[in-house]
């Protein structure tokens, strides 16, 4: 017989929810290292992709990241963490 384990959700990553979570995980390794940064985009990489995987982690992280661009090119992204209301 199969056996059931009951586990939190927040445990269980599905389907493209994988790739997702570690596309994620540079920015989840920055937020909790600092309390500011930049990123700069690579080649390939789409800036709304980059700005879009800072504001996922720092959700993740249950915290509060204001960001903007350092160039008109939109190669490199300034961010740091603010303080709740």
């Amino acid at each position: 017989m199969a056996r059931f384990t009951p586990l939190d959700p927040s445990e269980v990553v599905l389907g493209r929810g994988i790739a997702a979570r570690l596309a994620r995980q540079p920015y989840i390794d920055a937020l909790q290292k600092g309390d500011a940064g930049k990123v700069e985009v690579e080649r390939g990489e789409k800036p709304t992709s980059v700005k879009r995987l800072l504001q996922e982690a720092a959700k993740e992280l249950d915290v509060r990241v204001r960001s903007s661009w350092g160039d008109g090119k939109q190669q490199t992204l300034y961010w740091k963490k603010v303080r709740a209301r």
